[in-house]
């Protein structure tokens, strides 16, 4: 899966672009066919938000969380996002 990573409003640190990379790449196993995500951490009025636009074939997930701890805001979105891909996964083989 292709992740692209961009923070905006402050710098991130390079491990905290690891750290983001290594959870986004969790999606990975509960659905393999996700193609590209896009992860955006955003840092306004002191709170944490991470975005997360993740592309499989033929269909586009996004997801938000804020919270005031920036490995918070990740965890939490990826979570998210599992959940999502889970539920679609789910729907969708059941129709074969």
């Amino acid at each position: 899966m292709n992740i692209e990573f961009t923070a905006r409003h402050f710098h991130a640190p390079e491990n905290l672009r690891e750290y983001a990379e290594n959870e986004v790449q969790r999606i990975a196993k509960y659905y393999d066919r996700a193609v590209q995500c896009q992860v955006i951490l955003y840092h306004e009025n002191g709170a944490y938000r991470t975005e997360l636009n993740l592309s499989i074939p033929k269909r586009k997930f996004n997801v938000n969380e804020t919270t005031d701890n920036v490995t918070k805001s990740i965890d939490n979105a990826v979570s998210k996002m599992i959940l999502r891909v889970t539920k679609y996964k789910e729907k969708h083989n059941n129709h074969h």
